[in-house]
């Protein structure tokens, strides 16, 4: 009997989760539209939207794939993890800057250089890298009465605690609380979610596709209403805002149990197709970093060509970083020069 491709897919594809890579595929695309207001230009700016969905969606895949590292490699001290970290994510910083400050004349400092101060999203998973080490592998092994799935479900209601106090101790925010320093908070919760997730893997019930199809799409409207019920208010209608944390969580869940369907194993068996999702997949953190520096109106004439146009632009860009940072460490190691995407 042929096997349906809207199964649960368990399949792995050298050491890579097809859920997770597309989930990182779909992140990239989110939060580089959020930034594209200059392309909506004459259109309607509230089109480049849909960022802080893309964040939860990479904080999850953190946070999973974080969890699934400590089981493979139980012995590594903090140093040396952490410094695997920065070494992933600093490197493309550091030559970015330079290569921006060569091409656009942009400005080099040591708060772009060293401590990434255009990438909020880098500080934050930085700081959440550092938490997660403490409470996941630090804390548990120093209290014999810690550790476990109680355990991981705990510290998901602590950060989810934690994001709520910080929502009504903040200023009130003008438009999205999301859009302010909340967005250095609400994620970690996600993060925790991503490691619970991985943890209870194989004890989520994958239930029929449609309905977690209808509650990822559930979840993704009532975020917004939520938010449009207490944009621009006072009192109690603003303080709804909070509210939205909870179908965030909901759709980035659903959206997890969606892409682990078997139409995943569909899409990358297509030799474009999947290479396509793979490539930009593996290329998150430099289509990040080098986007802001790219985005232009200059193409608004032809839209919505114009959105393709400089997606692509930006890829390649972000392909050429990927190199150039790969070269860039080979030459401070003894390893031979290896690109992974």
């Amino acid at each position: 009997m042929k096997e349906c491709w809207l199964t649960k897919c368990d399949t792995m594809n050298q050491n890579r989760l097809y859920s997770l890579d597309m989930m990182k595929f779909v992140a990239a695309i989110f939060i580089t539209n959020s930034h594209f207001q200059p392309l909506y230009e004459g259109v309607n700016t509230a089109f480049a939207t849909f960022g802080v969905q893309g964040n939860a969606l990479f904080f999850f895949v953190a946070g999973y794939l974080l969890m699934m590292g400590f089981e493979k490699h139980k012995g590594v001290s903090f140093i040396d993890w952490f410094k695997g970290k920065i070494r992933r994510l600093w490197p493309a910083v550091f030559i970015w800057v330079i290569v921006a400050n060569l091409i656009w004349d942009a400005p080099l400092t040591f708060d772009k250089l060293i401590l990434g101060s255009d990438y909020w999203f880098l500080q934050t998973i930085v700081v959440y890298y550092a938490l997660f080490y403490l409470l996941i592998k630090v804390l548990p092994a120093k209290c014999r009465f810690w550790g476990g799935n109680k355990y991981m479900l705990s510290l998901f209601g602590l950060a989810v605690a934690c994001s709520v106090a910080y929502f009504f101790w903040m200023p009130v925010a003008e438009g999205s609380p999301f859009h302010t320093s909340f967005h250095f908070v609400c994620h970690f919760s996600i993060m925790m979610m991503g490691a619970l997730v991985y943890v209870c893997r194989d004890r989520i019930s994958m239930g029929h596709w449609v309905k977690d199809v209808c509650g990822m799409a559930l979840s993704f409207v009532l975020y917004f209403l939520i938010l449009a019920i207490g944009k621009n208010k006072t009192g109690w209608l603003y303080d709804v805002q909070v509210l939205a944390l909870v179908p965030l969580h909901g759709f980035v869940y659903y959206g997890y149990k969606v892409a682990s369907y078997k139409w995943t194993d569909w899409c990358f068996g297509k030799r474009l197709l999947g290479k396509g999702i793979s490539l930009v997949a593996g290329l998150t953190l430099e289509i990040y970093i080098v986007q802001f520096m790219l985005i232009t109106n200059k193409w608004n004439s032809v839209f919505p060509l114009n959105i393709i146009i400089v997606f692509v632009v930006i890829c390649i860009a972000a392909y050429l970083l990927k190199v150039m940072t790969a070269a860039f460490l080979s030459l401070l190691s003894k390893d031979k020069f290896a690109l992974e995407v």
